[in-house]
């Protein structure tokens, strides 16, 4: 009967490989998601709390340059937005990535391994609800308001960092049993595709956001030097009007 293997049999026992049991969580503990709620909590409330970061208090650093708000939240008040903003949340990304890989590939993986990947994946999402709603509400609300953005790359640049928060959020709630608790061939790929995801549309933003914001605009509009940093510099609202000499 073991000649007569079928490709479905085959696929029976690769669903239970053991990188699926590794990565899984051995069970969904009530602790995981007491600390997903709390780390959630103090992250919405951060997020409202903490003074804005996307104005710069020296206010002339970015003056006349051009470049998309993306890179001049990273060039602002550094080096605190530098390692809060980029440093951090590609860290722990890269770190879910890193171990998941030893995970998927080792044998005999030591314990702690799966720890640091299980810790680092319930930290990361309430990482990302700071980051996003810091942001919305301080410079993707009122830059949508006074129509302050400078062009397509600039919002394509801004929305896919955002927009990556969106699968790290997701692996939280997987580390947390509150998805696929049940099926853990569905909850490794799960797991897997939400960081893939996350690597397309951080690099996507780092790209873009590095370019000239003038670049994708089809029609010639006034001076854009100040737009990539001037409303870095004055709360986001409306860039003011220079004052007679």
């Amino acid at each position: 009967m073991d000649a007569m293997t079928t490709p479905h049999t085959r696929d029976a026992q690769d669903e239970t490989h053991p990188a699926a049991t590794q990565l899984t969580p051995a069970r969904s503990t009530r602790a995981a998601r007491v600390f997903l709620a709390v780390a959630t909590v103090v992250a919405v409330l951060a997020a409202f709390l903490v003074s804005d970061r996307t104005v710069d208090p020296g206010a002339g650093g970015m003056a006349g340059m051009s470049m998309t708000h993306y890179m001049g939240l990273l060039s602002i008040r550094q080096p605190w937005n530098l390692l809060l903003f980029m440093a951090l949340p590609v860290v722990l990304a890269e770190t879910l990535a890193i171990t998941e890989l030893v995970l998927l590939l080792g044998r005999a993986t030591p314990a702690w391994v799966r720890r640091l990947s299980h810790g680092v994946g319930l930290l990361v999402g309430p990482v990302w609800v700071f980051i996003a709603l810091h942001l919305v509400v301080h410079a993707v609300l009122p830059l949508t308001r006074t129509g302050g953005w400078a062009g397509p790359a600039d919002v394509i640049a801004v929305g896919a960092y955002l927009l990556g928060g969106v699968p790290m959020i997701v692996i939280s709630l997987l580390e947390a049993g509150v998805l696929v608790r049940d099926d853990p061939s569905r909850w490794l790929r799960l797991h897997v595709a939400m960081v893939a995801v996350f690597l397309v549309v951080a690099h996507i933003a780092m790209i873009v956001g590095m370019l000239d914001p003038t670049v994708l605009q089809s029609t010639t509009t006034p001076d854009m030097g100040d737009m990539g940093g001037e409303h870095m510099h004055h709360g986001m609202g409306a860039t003011p009007t220079p004052s007679a000499p």
